[in-house]
This record gives structure tokens, C-alpha cells and sequence, in this order.
């Protein structure tokens, strides 16, 4: 009898372990980035470089590397690094300090609209142009559930920068639906 007990207690909890787990890696990825945005912000306003200088957050495909060997890939941010830009052209040159790095899940997909990159300037407001890049405004990410509604809720997640540097995530399916067709279409 306490076989049969524990067997349907198993049963019932190892599918609920998978998902808190599934859902505890998107929403660690979107904390992550969202901190690393936070940061950025938070710099640009206490450096008060008005002579180009910038504070970026920019999607790169490695965040192991190096200081000097990291670059901008403007693409996903699956990784990312945040770094001061002191001649403002939107990608990382030997010498500038890298304030923060993250890195999403494997098993995570990002998809970002724009070029990947978001830039800082003294005012604190992200609607400025990194370079010659677009800066991006939304961020989806999700696993191999894709956008499943759950309820209101989402089994994935969207992060959202306004113009005025404020980011926010959000779990809401129609919020996410909203990050993901502003991202390209779909996720994963």
C-alpha cells in the first residue's frame, strides 16, 4: 500500500519538478538581463559622460572571453556584456571597462528586436542610438514550450525598455505575445 501511495505521489510530482524547473530557468535568464539593463542604466546616469561616452549592455556570442576580446554581435542576447563606451560608437574597443556579464540557459531561446544593444547616456534614457545601431526595446524568451498561455500568465517571458531607460519583465501571455511578434515571429 505505501508502494502504491509513493508511486502516485511520484507521479504526480516529477512532471510539476520539471516545470517549476523550465520555469525557473526563464525566468533566471530574464532577472539576469533585466539586472544587467539595470545596471547599464544606473552607471550612465552616475558617470555623466556627455562627450560620447556611453553605458551599453550588448548581445555578444561569447561572454567567457576576455575583456579585450569581447565584441557586439547585435544580435540575440543569449549572452550579453555591459560595458563603458567612451567614444560612443556602439562596440566594445580594447581599454573600456566591462561593468557585467550573462549568459541565458541553453535550453533557453532569446530573441530580441533591433540590433541587440541598448545604450545609456547621463540622463538615464535608453532611446538613444548606440553607433549606428537601433537600440533594442523588447526581448522574448522561452524554451521548447514556445508561448503557451497558462491561464493569464505565460510559460514565457517578455522584457520590455522604454525610451525614458525604464525595463520591466513580464510574464503576461498577451505581453509576451506582444515581445515575440516585435522580435521576429516566433519562439523558440
Amino acid at each position: 500500500m505505501a508502494m502504491t501511495v509513493a508511486g502516485i505521489l511520484a507521479g504526480i510530482a516529477i512532471p510539476n519538478m520539471r516545470a517549476f524547473l523550465l520555469n525557473n530557468r526563464i525566468a533566471s535568464t530574464g532577472n539576469d538581463l533585466l539586472r544587467s539593463i539595470q545596471v547599464a542604466r544606473t552607471e550612465g546616469i552616475k558617470r555623466q559622460q556627455t562627450a560620447g561616452g556611453l553605458v551599453t549592455v550588448c548581445a555578444t556570442a561569447d561572454s567567457t572571453l576576455a575583456d579585450a576580446a569581447l565584441t557586439c554581435s547585435y544580435g540575440n542576447f543569449s549572452q550579453w556584456f555591459v560595458f563603458v563606451d567612451t567614444d560612443g560608437n556602439g562596440q566594445h574597443a580594447a581599454g573600456e571597462a566591462v561593468l557585467a556579464r550573462g549568459a541565458s540557459a541553453t535550453t533557453n531561446t532569446v530573441k530580441s528586436n533591433q540590433n541587440g544593444i541598448v545604450c545609456f547616456g547621463p540622463s538615464g534614457f535608453a532611446g538613444i542610438t548606440c553607433g549606428a545601431k537601433i537600440p533594442t526595446t523588447a526581448v522574448a524568451i522561452c524554451d521548447y514550450r514556445g508561448n503557451v498561455a497558462v491561464g493569464t500568465n505565460s510559460t514565457a517571458r517578455a522584457l520590455f525598455i522604454s525610451q525614458t531607460g525604464r525595463a520591466r519583465i513580464s510574464q503576461l501571455f498577451a505581453d509576451v505575445t506582444t515581445a515575440i511578434a516585435t522580435a521576429g515571429g516566433t519562439c523558440p
